[in-house]
C-alpha cells in the first residue's frame, strides 16, 4: 500500500522522528544507534517520506517478553524506526479530531477516586481485560476511529501497518504512546454504553471502576461489562474483578500508603531517610497497576503508573548524578531490609513484598553510585528473585563499575560467574548483556567475553543484537561474526549491530551498509 502525496503532506514526520528517537522505555536499554541519529531528525524525515510512498514499511515488529512484578510476562514489539515513526505520525494525525478524554488521560489518582463521590455510591466495582493489548482487532478499530474522527486515508494506511507488523489482525504494539490512544478509543464504547444504561461507570484504558447503590446492581453492572467487552472480542479478568464497599475501597487505595508509613516508623531512627528515594516523582513503567492497585513507586502522595507509555529521559545519558549522603543512606537501609526479608524465615504480604521491591529498585542505582559492593555477592539472588528489577540491577552494574578499578575487577569476577548460570531469562541476558558491555574494557580475557562473543549468533535478535553492541563498546567484537549477524538479526535490530560493528572497524561497517540511513547512522558516528 503506498501511501497517497496528499496524506503524506499531512503527516508531522519531523515530530515523529524527533520523539521516536530521544524517547525510550524503561524496559529495554536505549538504543546508541537511534541516540546517534537524535541530531539528524530533518535527514532522516527526508529519506523516510519516499520510502514511505512506495509502501516500503510494515516490517514484522520482534516480540520480547519482559518480566512483570511477580505476575508473569509481557510481550512487547520491537519494531525498526520506519515503522515506529510512521505509526506515531498515523496515530498523531488521527488524534487531532478525536474527543479530547481519548487522548488525554486523567491522573490515573484521580480516576481511582473520581467515583467516589458519584451519587449513592455504596459499592465500587473494580475490573480489567485480561491481556487487552494483545486482542484489539483491527478492523472494529478502523470502524470506530472513522465513525470518530472521519480520517479514513489515514485510518486505512494504520490499518495496514498495524497488519505487517503485527503480523495478525489483532493487537497493538506494547509500550508505546500511540497504542494508549489507540486502545482508550477501542475500549470507550463499552464506557458509552454502560453510562446510557444508566451505570456510573469511569475508565482508565481497560481499567473500569463502578458506583453502585447495591451489591445487587454492581453485580448486574458488571454482567453488563462483561457482556460489552465480550462485543470487542474480549474478556475480563475474573482475578482481577472485585466490589467493595466505599469505606472497604477507600482502604484498599491507602493499604499499600499505611503499610509503607508503618515501615517507616519502625527501626532504628533512619527509616525516615528511605522517604527521600521517592521525591522526585517518579514512576515506573507498569501496564495496570499491581495488585490491589499496589502503586509501583513511593512518594508523599501515592505514585500513578505510566500504563503503556513511552519514558522520556529528560536527562543526556551521559549526564553525572550526584546524590547526598542521606539518600545514600536511604540506599543503604533499603538494601539492609531486602537482605534481612531474603535471609529471615518470616513470610510477608503481597503489599510488604511490593513495598521492599518498590525501595530496592529506587535503591540499587544509587548504590552504585555511592560505590557500595555489597550487593556484587548477592547478583545471582536478586536477578533470580527480582527478575522485574533487572534494568535497575544492570544500572547498579553499570554506575558501580564507573567508581574505580576495583569495583570494575569485582564485577567482571562475578559476571564471569553469572553467566555459567541457565535460569535468567531472554530478557535479562539483554541486560546484563548491556551492563558487561558498558564496564571498561580489560586487558584480561574474561569468561563474559566469551558469552558476548557466543550471544551475537544467539537466535534471538534482541539479544544477538545488544551483545554485538556491547562488544562494540569494548572493541572485542569478531567483525566476521558481528556482519554475519547482520542479515540474521533482523530489520528491527539490525541497525544496532551496524553501530556494534562502527564501534570495533568503521571501515567494515562502510562496506556493509544497506541504505543511506544506515550511512547517515556511520556519517554521525565519525564526527
Amino acid at each position: 500500500m503506498n501511501l497517497a502525496p496528499e496524506l503524506l503532506k499531512r503527516l508531522n514526520l519531523e515530530r515523529a522522528v524527533e520523539l521516536e528517537m530521544t524517547m525510550s522505555n524503561r524496559l529495554m536499554p536505549r538504543r546508541p544507534d537511534r541516540i546517534a541519529l537524535a541530531t539528524k531528525a530533518n535527514e532522516v524525515r527526508a529519506l523516510l517520506r519516499p520510502k514511505y510512498a512506495k509502501g516500503q514499511f510494515g516490517d514484522l515488529a520482534d516480540i520480547l517478553f519482559v518480566e512483570k512484578n511477580r505476575r508473569g510476562r509481557r510481550p512487547i514489539s520491537e519494531m525498526t524506526l520506519r515503522d515506529r515513526v510512521l505509526f506515531r505520525a498515523l496515530v498523531d494525525l488521527i488524534a487531532e479530531t478525536l474527543p479530547p478524554q481519548l487522548v488525554t488521560r486523567v491522573p490515573h489518582e484521580e480516576f481511582k477516586t473520581s467515583l467516589l463521590a458519584a451519587d449513592q455510591a455504596r459499592y465500587i466495582s473494580k475490573t480489567d481485560v485480561t491481556s487487552y493489548y494483545e486482542y484489539v482487532d483491527h478492523d472494529r478499530l478502523a470502524d470506530e476511529l472513522e465513525a470518530q474522527t472521519g480520517e479514513a486515508p489515514a485510518i486505512a494506511a494504520l490499518k495496514e501497518l498495524l497488519w505487517r507488523i503485527m503480523g495478525r489482525r489483532v493487537g497493538l504494539p506494547q509500550v508505546h504512546r500511540s497504542s494508549d490512544i489507540l486502545g482508550d478509543t477501542y475500549i470507550d464504547p463499552v464506557r458509552r454504553r454502560m453510562r446510557r444504561a444508566g451505570y456510573h461507570v469511569t475508565t482508565y484504558s481497560d481499567d473500569f471502576r463502578i458506583a453502585s447503590p447495591s451489591l445487587a446492581h454492581a453485580r448486574q453492572a458488571l454482567e453488563t461489562c462483561a457482556r460489552e467487552v465480550r462485543s470487542l472480542g474480549l474478556t475480563l479478568n475474573e482475578a482481577k474483578t472485585f466490589t467493595y464497599t466505599a469505606p472497604n475501597y477507600v482502604l484498599s487505595l491507602n493499604a499499600f500508603s499505611d503499610a509503607e508509613k508503618q515501615l517507616f516508623e519502625e527501626g532504628d531512627g533512619h527509616d525516615e531517610d528511605l522517604r527521600l528515594l521517592f521525591l522526585d516523582g517518579y514512576s515506573d513503567e507498569s501496564d495496570d497497576g499491581a495488585p490491589d492497585d499496589v502503586p509501583k513507586t513511593l512518594a508523599a502522595s501515592a505514585a500513578k503508573p505510566v500504563l503503556e507509555e513511552d519514558a522520556l529521559f529528560s536527562s543526556p545519558p551521559d549526564e553525572v548524578t550526584v546524590d547526598k549522603p542521606e539518600q545514600t543512606r536511604a540506599a543503604q537501609k533499603a538494601w539492609k531490609i531486602w537482605v534481612e526479608e531474603k535471609e529471615g524465615n518470616s513470610k510477608h504480604s503481597i503489599t510488604e513484598a511490593a513495598i521492599t521491591e518498590t525501595l530496592l529498585g529506587r535503591a540499587l542505582p544509587i548504590l552504585g553510585r555511592s560505590g557500595i559492593t555489597e550487593p556484587v555477592d548477592f547478583l545471582s539472588q536478586l536477578l533470580r528473585f527480582e527478575p522485574a528489577l533487572t534494568p535497575q540491577i544492570s544500572t547498579y552494574i553499570i554506575e558501580l563499575a564507573s567508581t574505580g578499578p576495583g569495583a570494575r575487577t569485582k564485577l567482571r569476577r562475578i559476571l564471569d560467574l553469572l553467566f555459567e548460570e541457565q535460569s535468567f531469562s531472554v530478557w535479562q541476558k539483554i541486560w546484563l548483556a548491556e551492563a558487561a558491555g558498558s564496564i571498561r574494557p580489560a586487558k584480561t580475557d574474561y569468561q563474559h567475553y566469551a558469552w558476548l562473543q557466543e550471544c551475537v549468533a544467539d537466535p534471538n535478535p534482541a539479544l544477538a543484537a545488544t551483545a554485538a553492541a556491547a562488544l562494540g563498546r569494548l572493541h572485542r567484537g569478531d567483525v566476521s561474526k558481528l556482519t554475519a549477524s547482520l542479515d540474521q538479526v533482523g530489520p528491527a535490530w539490525r541497525s544496532l549491530v551496524l553501530w556494534g560493528i562502527a564501534q570495533s572497524d568503521p571501515q567494515a561497517a562502510q562496506s556493509v551498509a544497506e541504505d543511506q540511513i544506515e550511512r547517515l547512522l556511520l556519517k554521525t558516528l565519525e564526527s
